[in-house]
């Protein structure tokens, strides 16, 4: 009897996952790209600051702000954004939307190798994938001229070092670098040592191996910051590690005066007579910015403190709030930030664009909250074998499990702390994207058993 041959398949499984990422990576650049040159934008407010600084970076006159050296924010963004302004000749916000699609296509590269460690599943893996490519936000803030891509590309570096298997020498040092980049971008990334070092015990269960791990990565970061810490020194005689609005932001954020846990002007926030001739005092009476009066920092610091322990249940309320508006707000900052060229009062508003800019919302507001929602419930449902595996040095737990959960729940601590806005949930939202395919999964799974039961 003859042999019959067997025809081999037209796609592996192998090729059908790298055809899907080629071709999900290809129209995901191509929207952001149609994005950035067709919905109108312009930076307002701490946007055009941002550019503002990167300007005068780039034309030589330093890390300034109307005419005077500033902290105030992380230095990161602007100086990145500034490099890149000089390195091409162009100081448009163009150009600075061209350096966001640049950093935004390479988060894309990085965070599927991530997705790949995190799930062990390349169907899940590529569900993951295609909803951070085609995520409204993650296509919007191209055009945003905001530290917002920026961090979520350090970010991602930051996770995929803790992930990748190459030499850990190599890797530790420039995991530590990583760190200290998104530090001076995002100074809560000053304490990032630690969590990193919680994840890296958990999985490995090591004292010895997390102790040099912590240790190498907290004196690369602290190196790579040191730098910018002495200039500020020689510019303010204060240490001041990266930026001097900590307490800026505490303070107008957790205050008697506050109701909805984020940010209020300076002038309205509960004050006592003396503190507020303080402040005065050093503003000049409305004649000098908030932005460069670093004087302010420890003042504001100290009354945001006390006001924090003698309110401790106003301001559990107060951080409720702010993780409310960070993580589950919908996608309102789309509108006030990536868009704000077709709002009324512009030239082509009509009562279809309305419309349609309603409709968009709807969608964008539906997708968010509930990947937030989903993600949310696995990192609680989570949280739970996480914190027990820390007590029992014979209990180890999936990356996909541990990474994600001590990661998420650092970001919901430092927004219920501080200050809460939507765009700040940017950086973590890739990984709250894998937490909600996880968690869609299991669902499923749940499901399709107690169909079969039945």
């Amino acid at each position: 009897m003859p042999m019959i041959k067997l025809r081999k398949p037209l796609f592996t499984r192998s090729t059908t996952e790298w055809v899907l990422f080629l071709l999900i990576t290809i129209a995901a650049v191509l929207l952001r790209m149609l994005w950035m040159l067709k919905v109108p934008n312009a930076p307002v407010y701490d946007f055009q600051t941002y550019h503002e600084i990167a300007v005068n970076i780039a034309t030589g006159y330093g890390h300034t702000f109307l005419g005077e050296p500033i902290a105030f924010q992380g230095m990161g963004y602007p100086t990145a954004l500034g490099l890149f302004y000089k390195l091409t000749g162009e100081t448009s916000v163009l150009w600075g939307k061209a350096f966001n699609l640049l950093l935004s296509t390479a988060t894309l590269l990085l965070t599927y190798p991530i997705f790949r460690k995190l799930t062990n599943s390349w169907k899940l893996s590529i569900a993951a994938y295609a909803l951070i490519a085609f995520l409204p936000n993650y296509i919007a803030y191209v055009s945003v001229i905001g530290a917002e891509v920026f961090l979520a590309f350090l970010f991602a570096a930051v996770v995929y070092l803790q992930l990748a298997s190459f030499n850990k020498w190599v890797r530790w040092p420039l995991l530590g670098i990583f760190i200290g980049l998104a530090a001076l971008t995002k100074p809560v990334f000053l304490v990032y040592p630690v969590v990193a070092a919680a994840v890296h015990y958990l999985r490995e269960k090591n004292l010895k191996s997390t102790l040099a791990f912590v240790l190498t990565t907290a004196l690369l970061m602290m190196v790579t910051v040191a730098p910018w810490t002495y200039r500020n020194y020689q510019k303010y005689d204060s240490f001041i590690p990266v930026s001097y609005n900590s307490g800026y932001v505490l303070y107008l954020n957790n205050n008697a005066n506050n109701v909805n846990g984020g940010w209020m002007p300076l002038k309205d926030a509960a004050a006592s007579p003396e503190l507020r001739a303080q402040i005065d005092e050093i503003l000049e009476h409305g004649q000098r910015s908030e932005k460069l009066a670093y004087e302010l920092d420890p003042l504001l610091k100290a009354e945001g403190k006390r006001w924090i322990l003698s309110h401790p249940l106003d301001f559990a309320k107060l951080g409720m709030l702010r993780v409310q508006t960070t993580f589950f707000n919908g996608a309102w900052d789309i509108g006030s930030w990536a868009m704000n060229g077709l709002y009324p009062g512009v030239p082509q508003w009509t009562v279809e664009l309305e419309r349609d800019l309603k409709a968009f919302r709807a969608v964008s507001d539906a997708i968010l909250n509930s990947m937030n929602g989903l993600a949310f419930a696995f990192v609680l449902l989570a949280a739970f074998p996480v914190l027990r595996s820390l007590f029992r040095r014979e209990e180890k737990l999936p990356v996909g499990m541990i990474l994600p959960t001590v990661n998420v729940s650092f970001f919901i601590l430092v927004y219920f702390v501080f200050e809460g806005q939507a765009r700040y949930n940017f950086p973590v939202l890739f990984l709250l994207a894998v937490c909600a395919v996880l968690a869609l999964h299991s669902i499923w799974r749940g499901v399709s058993s107690w169909r079969c039961q039945n």
